[in-house]
């Protein structure tokens, strides 16, 4: 899903691919963070999803990337949502959500953080089926160590007092159709392709379009099936494409396969423990050139949700992505 899965295989050093990043005139590249288990964290694919749970639900995770190659991509996060309902009052067909989402990702010498505060409003279309429509809003660092950093031209005007730059206002709008059984969201990041001033040469942030669906599968009374995709595309680069599967038990422990295409193959798994605490690990194994360098990569998500028991006159529709 960065540009980091595209270009590196065809470059020796990944400080040198960070440098034609830099040094590019109006590149365009993918610039956001890849996740293996998009379906255990969507709310970081799409604001619409803020509130689709009647509970509070926070998510913490980190992956490390092409473990053994120098200067891998590291990501960390934290996000948090829920629906702003009236305890007093019965279900009703349209609710707003709130949330904060939280990253830091970083690659060499380059790296980046944002804050995003989201919002989200769904309508009951029918009695099993949801739509939301939501945004992100907030703002993004971005940063260079130049101590870290072997320029093939010393003293690279490029590179001078780049440090660190703050680029806002950052806007990602989405949208999110989900029942009880399934789901399809489509959202659109860095859609004002803001200029990053002062960080390399005509330096822009490239528009990435995510489009998100999965369907859960009943097998039998404690079996399920859960099938889901990710498309990923961003002007001048490739479709990037996830295709998960993943069998669950009780809608509560799961296992799972993911194929990215060009990239790697990951297997996945889900444990619930405690009451309100579920952990989430996967390991890419890689496919791409780079597994001359790369041991794969690991992703491990804690989610806590504190719900109570279920009740028939005030649950909204469920959806298999939070269970």
């Amino acid at each position: 899903m960065r540009a980091r899965t595209e270009s590196l295989p065809r470059c020796p050093l990944l400080l040198a691919c960070l440098a034609l990043f830099l040094a590019s005139t109006g590149a365009r590249a993918q610039q956001i963070a890849q996740y293996t288990q998009y379906v255990f964290n969507q709310f970081s694919v799409n604001p619409a999803v803020a509130g689709s749970k009647d509970c509070l639900d926070v998510r913490l995770g980190f992956r490390k990337q092409w473990l053994g190659f120098p200067g891998s991509p590291s990501t960390g996060w934290a996000s948090l949502h829920g629906a702003i309902r009236n305890k007093k009052k019965p279900f009703v067909k349209s609710r707003h959500g709130i949330g904060g989402f939280v990253e830091s990702d970083k690659a060499g010498a380059y790296g980046y953080s944002h804050l995003y505060l989201a919002y989200a409003y769904h309508i009951q279309m029918s009695q099993d089926y949801m739509i939301s429509m939501g945004f992100f809003a907030g703002l993004k660092q971005f940063k260079l160590d130049l101590g870290e950093l072997d320029p093939l031209v010393p003293g690279d005007p490029l590179l001078d007092n780049r440090a660190s730059v703050m680029v806002w206002p950052e806007v990602w709008p989405g949208i999110w159709l989900y029942s009880k059984n399934g789901w399809a969201g489509l959202s659109m990041n860095q859609v004002l392709s803001n200029k990053v001033k002062n960080f390399g040469e005509n330096t822009r942030l490239t528009r990435h379009f995510l489009l998100s669906a999965g369907r859960r599968i009943r097998l039998n009374r404690s079996m399920g099936l859960v099938g889901s995709t990710l498309l990923k595309y961003s002007p001048g680069s490739p479709i990037a494409m996830d295709i998960n599967m993943m069998l669950e038990y009780k809608r509560k422990m799961g296992i799972g396969i993911s194929y990215r295409n060009q990239d790697a193959i990951a297997a996945m798994i889900k444990v619930p423990f405690l009451k309100y605490f579920a952990l989430g690990y996967s390991y890419d194994l890689t496919t791409s050139r780079l597994i001359r360098k790369s041991t794969g990569s690991h992703e491990v998500i804690l989610a806590i949700y504190p719900c109570g028991s279920p009740d028939p006159v005030r649950d909204i529709v469920r959806c298999p992505v939070f269970e």
